[in-house]
C-alpha cells in the first residue's frame, strides 16, 4: 500500500516515485527534475484507499511509519514531499451512506437517526445494508423512529456496537427485535447470555439512555412499531441538541466508578469532570474508550485525532505557508 501510494503521488506533474524514491540509476539519470518552489514544496496523492475490518484501527500507526518512508529516498532527490492524509470513518461517512440510501426510498435521515446509526452500527456499510430493508415511500418524508428501529434490527449481533463485548451487541439486537418489554430471564434466554451479563452492563446503556427498565421489564429506547408511539416518538435523551459529551461521560463514569473515585479530582478517570474538563482524553482509554466513543456517536461529538497527515518522503527544512499553523 505505501508503494502504492508513493506511485499515486505527484508534485505538480512529476511522479513522486520516480522523483523520490527510484533506486534504479539509469530511470533517475533520465527523468525530468521538478523545480521546488520553497514556499509550498508539498504534493498531493491522486488516488484514495479505503481499508476495513475489524480493529483497523490498530493498523493507523504502522500505516503512518510505511507511508512517511515508502522506501529509501534517493541520495539526490528533489526537496519536496507529499501530503497524505489518513481520517478514520465518522459521523460523515454514516450521513453519507443514510443519505445515499433513503433518497431513493424517498426518505431522508435526521440528525437522531445518524447518531443512533454511527453509535450502533459498525460501520457505513452496515448503515446502508440496515436501510436497504425499508420500502420506498410515495412522499418525501423524515425516517421514524421505529423504521429506524427495524432496520437496525435486521443486522446480526455481530454488527452492532462492535467496539464493545459481543454480548452487548446481542442484548441490543434482542431488543431491537422485540415487539414489547422483556423480563430480565426472557431477554437473557433470547440473547444467548447470562442474567449475570445484563445485569453487568445495563447500568452503563441505562446512563446512556439507550435501554429503559421498569416494573415491566427492559426496553430500548426507541419507538416500537406502534400506533401511539408512531404518534409519540421514543428516542434516547442523550440524543438532545443540549447534551454533549461532558453530560454522556458524567452519568457513564458515576455508573463504572466508586464513589471515592468518581468524586476525586485527582483520579485518572473522575478526574476529566473537574475543571477543566476533557472527557475526550477518555476517548483512547482501554477499558473505558469503546464506551465514550459510543457516547460521542451518540451526543455528536467528533473524535479528536481523526484526521492526521503525515508527509511521504524526506524531512522539509522549510513548512509549507498552508501547513504552519496561525
Amino acid at each position: 500500500m505505501n508503494i502504492s501510494a508513493a506511485v499515486q503521488g505527484k508534485y505538480g506533474v512529476f511522479a513522486s516515485y520516480r522523483q523520490l524514491f527510484e533506486s534504479r540509476e539509469e530511470k533517475r539519470r533520465t527523468a525530468l527534475t521538478p523545480t521546488v518552489d520553497a514556499d509550498d514544496p508539498l504534493g498531493t496523492l491522486i488516488g484514495s484507499v479505503v481499508v476495513r475490518g475489524e480493529d483497523v484501527h490498530r493498523l493507523h500507526p504502522s500505516l503512518e511509519e510505511a507511508l512517511e518512508r515508502p522506501a529509501a529516498v534517493a541520495d539526490d532527490a528533489p526537496d519536496f514531499a507529499v501530503h497524505v492524509s489518513l481520517s478514520t470513518v465518522g459521523r460523515t461517512g454514516y450521513a453519507m451512506a443514510a443519505t445515499r440510501i433513503l433518497q431513493a426510498k424517498n426518505l431522508r435521515p435526521t440528525r437522531d437517526a445518524v447518531s443512533l446509526l454511527h453509535a450502533l452500527t459498525n460501520s457505513p456499510y452496515a448503515t446502508a445494508r440496515a436501510l436497504q430493508q425499508l420500502a420506498a415511500e410515495e412522499k418525501h418524508r423524515e425516517l421514524r423512529p421505529d423504521e429506524l428501529r427495524y432496520a437496525v434490527g435486521m443486522l446480526d449481533p455481530d454488527q452492532l456496537l462492535s467496539d464493545l463485548p459481543p454480548t452487548v451487541g446481542r442484548i441490543v439486537q434482542t431488543l431491537l427485535t422485540a415487539e414489547n418489554r422483556l423480563s430480565q430471564r426472557d431477554l437473557a434466554d433470547r440473547a444467548d447470555v447470562s442474567a449475570q451479563t445484563i445485569r453487568n452492563y445495563r447500568n452503563r446503556l441505562e446512563a446512556f439512555d439507550l435501554i429503559r427498565i421498569d416494573e415491566n421489564g427492559y426496553r430500548l429506547a426507541l419507538s416500537f412499531q406502534t400506533t401511539s408511539e408512531r404518534r409519540d416518538p421514543v428516542i434516547p435523551t442523550v440524543l438532545k441538541e443540549n447534551q454533549t459529551l461532558l453530560d454522556a461521560a458524567d452519568a457513564f463514569l458515576e455508573t463504572f466508578l466508586l464513589p471515592a473515585r468518581y468524586g476525586d479530582p485527582d483520579d485518572p478517570l473522575g478526574g476529566v469532570l473537574f475543571w477543566p474538563p476533557d472527557p475526550s482524553q477518555l476517548l483512547a482509554h482501554p477499558r473505558v474508550g469503546p464506551w465514550l466513543r459510543l457516547a460521542a456517536a451518540l451526543t455528536a461529538t467528533g473524535s479528536p485525532g481523526n484526521n492526521r497527515a503525515v508527509q511521504m518522503g524526506p524531512s522539509l527544512e522549510q513548512q509549507a505557508l498552508s501547513q504552519t499553523p496561525p
